[in-house]
């Protein structure tokens, strides 16, 4: 992607919003300019701006601005995300204590996958990835997961993106037959193994997650050293944990009871694609 000539007065206005945080949910004239270090007037003019459209909002009592409806409307994914985390974690750290490897929670966003929730066991190198942290979807086992399990019309959307960006058409061949391949293969199994895919060295598994809808919300991976754990090992061993794992927390999402078990949920996806 060309880099091209920044917006300026964007930035400036996405500055200020990154300023509110949980602990600093409203802030006041005076202490966004200390903050922003931008001129009295600037930052006037920015707040009647976002104010009017919305993404702020001005509390009269105590003559401070917080985070307004529009901001709410823009996060609406990551906070459906931070719900599966807040559902998934014990199941998690049970999987984690079970297995005594990592894993981790992650969520589509467009051609990316968001790091959501880590349970950390051991520190593998150079993987080192904070919650928040984004992936390639096409690179990793839990993108490939959620795509692969995606209804035809948003997978489509996805792949034509990616379609866009010549060194990606690299991995994933023309028209994406080598990732469709990928995906077809998930679908079969429940599962997405990777083998040094994203890091050279290291090999993952991953399980999707559904919701009550029966729409893929996420998925479940769990990254390992591949001096450390064979395929074989990760994949007989692993895979049948994480995928029930998977299952658990789709139920606790409230998955009908028809579409329960990685078999019952495929058929199901197959028969509607």
């Amino acid at each position: 992607m060309k880099e091209g000539k920044l917006v300026n007065s964007l930035i400036k206005g996405l500055n200020i919003l990154e300023i509110f945080t949980p602990s600093q949910s409203s802030l006041s004239f005076q202490e966004l300019c200390i903050k922003t270090g931008f001129p009295k007037t600037t930052v006037f003019r920015f707040l009647r701006t976002l104010t009017s459209h919305d993404y702020l909002s001005f509390d009269l009592k105590t003559k401070k601005y917080f985070l307004g409806p529009k901001v709410m409307s823009l996060g609406f994914a990551v906070l459906s995300g931070m719900d599966l985390r807040h559902v998934a974690s014990p199941y998690l750290e049970e999987l984690a204590r079970v297995s005594d490897q990592n894993v981790n929670l992650a969520i589509l966003d467009n051609t990316e996958v968001v790091v959501i929730e880590r349970i950390k066991k051991w520190q593998l190198l150079d993987i080192n990835i904070p919650i928040g942290g984004r992936l390639k979807c096409y690179q990793t086992s839990s993108g490939q997961t959620i795509l692969a399990f995606l209804n035809q019309e948003k997978f489509l959307s996805i792949l034509s993106t990616l379609l866009k960006d010549k060194e990606v058409v690299k991995h994933i061949g023309p028209k994406g037959k080598k990732l469709i391949k990928k995906l077809k293969d998930t679908r079969l199994k429940g599962y997405t193994f990777c083998n040094g895919e994203f890091v050279q060295g290291v090999r993952s598994i991953a399980a999707p997650i559904f919701n009550a809808q029966s729409e893929v919300e996420g998925a479940v991976y769990m990254p390992v050293l591949s001096q450390a754990i064979s395929r074989e090992e990760l994949i007989d061993r692993y895979a049948p944990l994480l995928i029930d794992t998977a299952r658990k927390i789709s139920t606790a999402r409230g998955l009908p009871a028809e579409g329960r078990g990685s078999l019952q949920v495929m058929q199901s996806y197959k028969k509607g694609r």
